[in-house]
């Protein structure tokens, strides 16, 4: 079997993950876990490059860095590894499971594979993004879900009665696993593209967020653009401490304070225009 070599690295700050995700994603990486200081990134032993930690270490973006080591795993079934390690978890009614796990017993499922891309429901911020989502009544609304990842929350919306659904992602990856997700749930009208914010036109009764902070902040203004009278809008990837900066640009672009939840130091933000 084969053997492989298991990257481990620390990104500080923390909410600089998706700039160092996609520049670790420019290496022949064949997959990613992402933990709470970072990122462990697998390849196969005898493809791994020479020098390929020194490589990934020199990030070229200001204010990112990457700090780490490597160790050698041996040959083993990585299918039953990986089934061993990821666990079916309930949220609400709901349960998250692989296609490999039993049926669940909750009224309602969820079946994610999530391959290369983020958002098992096992982090504690897609937890906080589902648990605010499920509180929502969104049935026959349009709902816009940005860095949708593995699509799980677009693919939630949509079980929950939404008429349209719209999933963005920076990766082509993460937009084909959040397809074959969707099938997987007999869901097959989300549409997932790896468009940019600034091409869509279309407005949305509810947006979903769940990036990091300084992605948030850029977006901030353009989420509230695309957002309908009274629309909803649920934020998520960051700290405790990066609230209060987050509710003054919002309130900032014409945005309502409406609570907040909050787990393992990890915060989920609701507003209306």
């Amino acid at each position: 079997m084969r053997a492989y070599c298991a990257y481990q690295f620390t990104i500080s700050p923390i909410d600089k993950i998706e700039i160092a995700t996609a520049w670790l994603s420019t290496f022949a990486f064949e997959s990613f876990v992402q933990h709470d200081n970072g990122i462990t990134a697998y390849i196969p032993q005898d493809q791994t490059p020479e020098n390929l930690l020194e490589d990934c270490l020199a990030i070229p973006f200001e204010g990112v860095k990457l700090s780490g080591d490597v160790k050698s795993i041996e040959g083993q079934n990585w299918n039953a590894v990986w089934e061993a390690q990821f666990r079916p978890i309930t949220v609400g009614d709901w349960t998250i499971r692989a296609s490999f796990h039993a049926a669940a017993t909750t009224k309602y499922e969820l079946i994610i594979d999530p391959q290369m891309s983020f958002g098992t429901g096992h982090h504690a911020t897609t937890q906080l993004m589902l648990e605010q989502l499920l509180e929502l009544n969104i049935s026959n609304t349009s709902v816009f879900d940005v860095g949708t990842g593995t699509g799980v929350l677009a693919i939630a919306a949509k079980k929950m009665g939404a008429t349209s659904v719209y999933g963005v992602d920076i990766e082509d990856w993460c937009v084909e696993n959040a397809k074959e997700n969707a099938s997987k749930n007999g869901i097959f009208d989300i549409s997932f593209s790896t468009d940019t914010i600034d091409s869509v036109a279309t407005n949305f009764d509810v947006l979903l967020a769940n990036i990091n902070r300084n992605v948030l902040l850029d977006h901030l203004p353009k989420y509230a653009r695309l957002l309908n009278k009274n629309g909803i809008l649920l934020l998520s990837g960051f700290h405790i401490k990066d609230v209060e900066v987050l509710i003054d640009l919002a309130r900032k672009n014409g945005l309502q304070f409406e609570g907040n939840s909050e787990k393992a130091g990890w915060v989920c933000l609701k507003f209306i225009i």
